[in-house]
């Protein structure tokens, strides 16, 4: 008897059993864990192989069920689909010629870890997608900052990486039969619309000349210095403070020299073009009044026309060079053309086809800085910061109403306006993005290209 009274009046057992009881419910609340974030994985590689293989299967044209069906298997299959589920049970694919839609949909079960002690062997898991046939359109314009401030730290570079990224997956869809076009748009001061367009009707560019006139330049032959010292300074570049070092000497000229001779200076078109009168610069169309050709003027590359070929894109990429100060309204103005039908550019589809084959027109403007100069027409040597900001503003919300879509990149831009100018434009918080270094610029393309993959898929 006091044995039977010693182990019921035992605490130790007591806690023992407890313990193990209070480890079931940790146990399945770390195996529901881990077999969810499994899960999420699988749902995550199921929805890429489903757009894939709908983008595919929607844009191939093909309408025999047999032949889709090879569609939507060939993609499952390259894109992993059929290796991360336990087991398949249905992949359909599905045209719809009245609703005009091709759907891909997958079901399927995951075999659980530790949930099984609960009694769940499996999880279903699936996915959806559904295409818009007609080739879902794509058209994007980059307007991309060629300043001379890109030259610092390595950020013309960091640009030229991360949009030829954005290209390859653009182009990605194209392979798959999507109708994707991209278009780029270099912009400094002014914008290079090509010499080739020199006798368009829509631009009125002076003949290339020559003037003469006698100079006159005083010399000192016999100047001396000594006690030289080299000392440092900074200089304005672009908005980007960057140092530089000069010589300093004490000076001893002498007897001055004048001499006169004839000198010959070449007024020469680069392609450089200024702004309209206001407000036309605020807008597009109206070529009655052309777009004045700027001689003796630096600018960036010319501005490459919409195209499907991703060599030619990222080529056109690689030969950018940066030059000159900031005048974002320029760079928004030749995107918001290169969208556009008509003419100067007619490049892009129009509201019609783009509506019929349920496409969307994007315009990414990515920037390193504040606007730096304002428009002194024809000519964009102002330095009236806050009227630039106000018309970039005003085409901004112009090129939205048009029905474009705008996404904004601000990179190692510090000035709280500006940011704030640039999350404006794009309309919508979600689309406007910061970067701050080389790794966050290729992120923000990247998720912008992803976006732009979105954006063709129905649901």
């Amino acid at each position: 008897m006091f044995k039977i009274r010693s182990f019921m009046s035992d605490a130790r057992g007591n806690t023992a059993i407890m313990t193990a009881l209070a480890l079931v419910p940790i146990l399945l609340a770390a195996g529901a864990g881990i077999d969810m974030v499994r899960a999420n994985y699988v749902q995550s590689v199921l929805q890429g192989a489903a757009d894939a293989a709908a983008i595919a299967g929607g844009a191939s044209g093909k309408t025999d069920k047999a032949d889709l069906d090879q569609i939507v298997s060939d993609y499952l299959h390259s894109n992993g689909a059929m290796d991360v589920m336990t087991s398949v049970e249905a992949v359909e694919g599905e045209l719809d010629k009245g609703k005009r839609t091709f759907e891909v949909k997958i079901r399927g079960k995951l075999n659980t870890s530790l949930m099984r002690i609960a009694g769940i062997s499996d999880m279903d898991v699936g996915a959806f997608s559904q295409v818009v046939l007609g080739g879902a359109a794509l058209e994007v314009a980059l307007v991309l900052d060629n300043t001379a401030s890109m030259n610092s730290d390595g950020r013309l570079t960091a640009l030229k990486s991360a949009s030829t990224d954005m290209i390859d997956k653009l182009m990605d869809m194209k392979s798959k039969g999507a109708d994707v076009k991209v278009g780029i748009v270099p912009f400094a001061d002014y914008v290079n619309v090509g010499i080739e367009n020199r006798n368009e009707p829509w631009l009125s560019v002076p003949a290339d000349s020559t003037t003469t006139s006698n100079v006159c330049n005083t010399s000192y032959p016999d100047a001396s210095k000594s006690n030289c010292r080299t000392e440092t300074g900074m200089y304005n570049n672009d908005g980007v403070a960057t140092p530089y070092t000069y010589e300093v000497c004490d000076w001893v000229y002498g007897t001055p020299v004048t001499t006169c001779a004839d000198q010959t200076y070449n007024n020469t078109w680069n392609g450089c073009v200024g702004s309209r009168s206001n407000p036309l610069d605020e807008h597009i169309g109206t070529l009655s009044t052309p777009y004045p050709g700027l001689q003796n003027t630096t600018c960036p590359a010319p501005l490459t026309k919409l195209t499907d070929k991703g060599s030619d894109l990222k080529s056109k990429l690689d030969a950018m060079n940066a030059v000159g100060n900031t005048y974002i309204p320029a760079g928004l103005l030749w995107g918001w053309n290169l969208l556009d039908s008509q003419v100067p550019i007619q490049g892009g589809k129009t509201k019609a086809a783009m509506s019929a084959a349920g496409g969307t027109k994007v315009l990414v403007l990515m920037t390193d800085g504040a606007n730096t100069l304002s428009a002194d027409y024809p000519w964009h040597w102002g330095s009236n910061a806050a009227a630039a900001n106000t018309k970039t503003a005003a085409l901004c919300d112009n090129i939205r109403t048009d029905g474009i879509v705008v996404y904004t990149i601000a990179f190692m831009v510090t000035d709280s306006t500006s940011k704030d100018l640039l999350t404006s434009c794009a309309g919508d918080a979600t689309r406007a993005y910061s970067a701050d270094n080389a790794v966050e610029l290729a992120k923000a393309f990247e998720d912008i290209g992803s976006s732009l993959v979105a954006l063709r898929l129905a649901k």
